[in-house]
């Protein structure tokens, strides 16, 4: 480990930690357990920069999951509900392939029962994605200002992998899930954040609901994510009603 960590210049190598511990709070190793791939040196550094929880973990589980969709041919959008300042939608947005779209869902400044610190804006979001991803076309992410209960998302979405990210009651997550299985094709997948978070239990309460409602959904795994309270829970459409 400490040969590996030699070749790495001294600035570059207290640059990446600093990196490291923002997207990966809490205790943690003294080293990498690997010299650090493309993920942590190119794409970890620009979504530091924005605001969010959206860690490592999230990161390397996140592309997983898309590049075995990509590798196995599935095609489709990607989704968001409760996108923030847009740090976890800039690791969607690397992962656009030809032809898909990235769908952003957020209530922005509409009333929240349990409202963010500093309010996002579309305008501000499209910023972060522009710095976070250069060379993504601004025509290919589609933002969505209101409620899951009340957004149409664009005609013809078919959606292969959603993050729902918003309102922690149980109706709520009800809610947005159900907007995500609208589109969602077989085999697509959705995240659900902050499940079996303490402080939340309408998360874990809004997904069994779901489950119960949808006999066409799995879980697919159940993942800890390193400094957080909430797991991420990853649910798959195994069939098409």
């Amino acid at each position: 480990m400490k040969k590996l960590l030699r070749l790495l210049p001294s600035p570059l190598y207290r640059g990446l930690r600093a990196i490291y511990r923002r997207l990966r709070p809490g205790p943690g190793p003294r080293g990498f357990a690997a010299n650090p791939g493309a993920l942590l040196t190119a794409v970890a550094p620009r979504l530091a920069a924005i605001p969010g929880w959206f860690n490592l973990d999230d990161m390397a589980h996140f592309t997983l999951v898309l590049e075995t969709q990509s590798a196995a041919g599935q095609v489709g959008d990607l989704l968001e509900i409760g996108c923030y300042h847009g740090r976890s939608a800039a690791l969607l947005a690397t992962q656009l392939k030809t032809g898909e779209r990235l769908i952003l869902v957020d209530a922005f400044d509409l009333p929240l029962s349990d409202p963010y610190g500093d309010t996002p804006t579309p305008a501000g979001v499209r910023r972060n994605l522009a710095a976070a991803v250069p060379g993504l076309a601004e025509d290919r992410v589609d933002i969505l200002r209101g409620y899951s209960d009340e957004i149409r998302l664009p005609a013809g979405s078919r959606v292969r992998f959603a993050h729902v990210d918003g309102g922690h009651d149980s109706a709520t997550v009800c809610s947005d899930l159900a907007l995500c299985a609208r589109a969602l094709v077989r085999g697509g997948v959705i995240a659900v954040d902050d499940y079996g978070h303490p402080q939340y239990p309408g998360v874990h309460a809004g997904v069994a609901a779901f489950l119960a409602a949808e006999p066409t959904f799995r879980v697919m795994a159940d993942l800890n994510r390193a400094g957080a309270l909430g797991r991420k829970l990853y649910l798959t459409r195994v069939a098409l009603t």
